[in-house]
């Protein structure tokens, strides 16, 4: 019935559709004033736009080479490797603002807190522990909470997202996936950009602007700048939190064969009253606790700001029509303040009584990095036939220190049934100590190559050495140690078979190594943990090349776990001494369709199952889904409706688990998560060729699900329902 309507492609009946999207949208935005709205409908029924003028999205498909995986810029379909790629287009319409959303919505990830202020994530069983900046490695640990999650998407041109092993490329890491953030270019010569606004649930405000031009006459020189601002209050009890972001960059063309590229970004992330853990799991006689979502274990007080910032240059040289060298620098620094409030204990459920405050919770972190590499690649003939390579040397240095400080006096928690973190007096903190302190060394020799064997068949093959230093000085829970590791190898080998035109089968086999502090019985530190991934899939490219559709089984395996030595001690020491161990085991299948199924309609759907077990037999990381299923769609209408597109999706992920031990009757517990779909909306409309405005609304049933269960006996809420309402203008 209500298509009837829609039959007759009138002027007027256009203009009415416009107005009525729109107040919807408003009645949505409980928020939005009598006399926005009344402005909004009048400026709205001014404007028609023409069929002819509509923008045509571009397709989720993605295509673009990356060198993430294999060394080589290859396709995402000649690598052999499953790889999700969000570009600007999909960030877009899921409102996707941050890496932590964009993960969010990859197929096969798991995304977890530790708190409200850091978020960890799982692919395959094993962490996600690697975040690439144009496929150069960044060191980072989300233990710290240094603020790598937050990084803000309105400076890159495309996340990608490559499952499996990759060290060949970032080195150290776990057999999981690898992130790798493609900034935005200075790549255009006369003036372009967007301008967006928009307000949401919880007082959320964004802003963003991005503007490209040419900064001389001939365009040789080019300019882009990107300015944004949001904030948001939480969800809970007290909290909010502001990110500012000011990302510059330009390209020369020094020279007809030479391209030299600067830029730099400031990155401020503020969280007034963050949580520092999560809520009890349990009531003091022993039952579940059933707390609501709006509980807080923060106080009004807390805080956690980072500062990010990041320079980097590039240097690009076409030696001849073969070969290419490219040079890049980039240094930053990351610099972390918190004065944070952790409780502990289990509540009378009547009275509230029970819950204590620790006197831990001041700290500021000081992280610099430096990674330079210097890669050439191009093409060479061997047996009558051209193949690719490539070569290069990598480096990279992360310094980082963390000072600590205790309370000498912290005020009772009191009645926890009333708690709302407010006037609750700030602990009295003592002198600051060091916590922690070290420099991180990574140096490699990299080398990869694409034999094109006959027209169907393709082998590549690469591999990294690698040396690490890792100089830990002395602090406060922790002695002066050096780790070290010369000439860990790490191979790389994949092999396609195009079986026609746009199909193709493939298999590899990838590694990855992992230092650990731990020493055994003479003192030496344990070798480092040897990860890789077995890959055997199938990719094709449907739709003229719109539509990519990827399936693989897969095994990981991480080995060289330490393991306690029995009650043997370092030589000297009181330290227990330690093994190298077989580790985990990880198996499974995944499969996703991304791209365009006709002109108006867009999908992106993944299905990942597996099982991870350590060398017991015995299931680990329970607490991570083990079947994980994410879809997005979009569909532009034709015709009358051709200014209007929707979008929707399901993410569900099934049941999981916590092995804790109840703190009361002291027994063995599981703490669950049942199975549990996220439904997200998205409604947009064109009202001129350069003005649209766009409706999201994230977790549409108002679904009440855990983010956190069990750790330290604690557990923590996701997000309610949000709706966000925004406007874009295009030039």
């Amino acid at each position: 019935m209500l298509q009837q309507p829609f039959a007759i492609p009138t002027l007027s009946e256009k203009r009415l559709m416009a107005s009525a999207i729109i107040c919807a949208n408003t009645a949505l935005l409980l928020f939005a004033t009598p006399a926005h709205a009344d402005t909004a409908l009048k400026e709205l029924n001014k404007t028609v736009v023409a069929e002819d003028d509509v923008k045509v999205s571009t397709s989720y498909a993605s295509d673009n080479a990356t060198s993430s995986g294999a060394g080589i810029p290859l396709s995402t379909m000649e690598t052999p490797q499953s790889i999700t790629v969000f570009n600007n287009e999909r960030m877009a319409d899921q409102n996707l603002r941050n890496l932590a959303d964009v993960l969010a919505q990859t197929a096969g990830i798991s995304v977890k807190e530790y708190d409200s202020a850091r978020q960890y994530y799982f692919a395959r069983g094993f962490e996600i522990s690697t975040i690439m900046m144009d496929g150069a490695l960044t060191l980072f640990d989300p233990g710290w909470g240094t603020g790598e999650n937050a990084a803000n998407t309105s400076m890159y041109e495309r996340v990608e997202i490559i499952k499996g092993s990759t060290g060949l490329t970032s080195g150290a890491g776990n057999p999981s996936a690898a992130v790798n953030l493609v900034r935005k270019r200075a790549d255009s010569r006369e003036l372009s950009g967007d301008a967006e606004v928009g307000i949401g649930s919880r007082q959320q405000l964004t802003a963003t602007v991005d503007v490209s031009n040419a900064l001389n006459r001939d365009g040789s020189i080019r300019g882009r700048a990107v300015v944004t601002h949001e904030q948001q209050d939480s969800f809970r009890e007290i909290g909010d939190s502001k990110q500012d972001l000011i990302y510059l960059t330009s390209e020369m063309d020094i020279a007809e064969n030479t391209l030299f590229t600067l830029g730099a970004n400031l990155q401020k992330n503020v969280n007034n009253a963050p949580t520092w853990g999560g809520i009890p799991a349990w009531y003091a006689d022993g039952t579940r606790s059933d707390y609501s979502r709006s509980t807080t274990t923060a106080a009004d007080w807390a805080y956690w700001n980072t500062t990010h910032k990041n320079v980097f240059a590039e240097l690009s040289h076409d030696l001849n029509d073969q070969w290419r060298i490219n040079a890049r620098l980039n240094r930053g620094t990351n610099n972390g303040d918190s004065r944070l409030l952790y409780v502990y204990g289990n509540a009378d459920k009547d009275t509230g009584a029970g819950i204590f405050a620790w006197t831990g919770g001041n700290f500021s972190t000081d992280t610099s990095y430096t990674m330079a590499d210097l890669f050439a690649n191009g093409t060479y003939t061997l047996f009558g036939r051209e193949h690719e390579a490539s070569v290069g040397l990598s480096r990279a240095v992360r310094d980082f220190t963390a000072h600590s400080a205790n309370a000498t006096s912290v005020e009772p928690i009191g009645d926890f049934n009333e708690w709302d973190g407010k006037d609750y007096p700030e602990h009295v903190w003592d002198d600051t100590f060091l916590y922690e302190k070290f420099t991180d060394t990574q140096t490699a020799a990299i080398a990869s190559t694409r034999l094109n064997l006959n027209d169907s068949l393709k082998g590549i093959f690469g591999v990294r050495v690698s040396n690490q230093e890792i100089d830990r000085k002395a602090a406060a829970y922790n002695d002066a140690q050096v780790i070290e590791h010369n000439g860990i190898v790490t191979p790389y080998v994949g092999v396609l078979y195009d079986l026609n035109e746009g199909y193709t089968a493939y298999a590899s086999y990838t590694g990855i190594f992992l230092p650990q502090q731990e020493r055994d019985v003479n003192g030496d530190p344990l070798d480092p943990i040897e990860g890789n991934s077995q890959e055997i899939g199938f990719k094709a490219r449907l739709a003229d090349g719109q539509l990519n559709a990827t399936a693989a089984i897969f095994r990981t395996k991480q080995d060289n776990l330490a393991a306690a030595d029995g009650s043997n001690m370092v030589a000297g020491t009181t330290d227990q001494a330690y093994k190298e161990a077989e580790g985990a085991t990880s198996e499974g299948y995944e499969a996703e369709l991304t791209g365009a199924l006709t002109e108006q309609w867009e999908i992106q759907l993944g299905f990942t199952s597996y099982d991870v077990k350590d060398a017991d037999d015995v299931k680990i990381n329970t607490e991570q889904p083990r079947r994980i299923f994410k879809s997005y769609s979009r569909y532009q209408f034709s015709g009358a409706l051709s200014q209007l597109t929707i979008g929707g999706g399901i993410n569900w992920e099934s049941q999981c688990y916590a092995t804790t031990t109840n703190p009361i009757t002291a027994t063995p517990e599981k703490v669950k998560q049942d199975a549990f779909a996220l439904v997200n909306l998205m409604a947009k409309y064109q009202l001129t060729p350069e003005l649209s405005t766009q409706l999201n609304i994230n977790n549409l049933t108002d679904e009440t699900y855990y983010t956190n269960i069990g750790n330290f006996g604690q557990i923590a809420y996701g997000s309610p329902r949000t709706v966000s309402l925004s406007a874009r203008y295009e030039f």
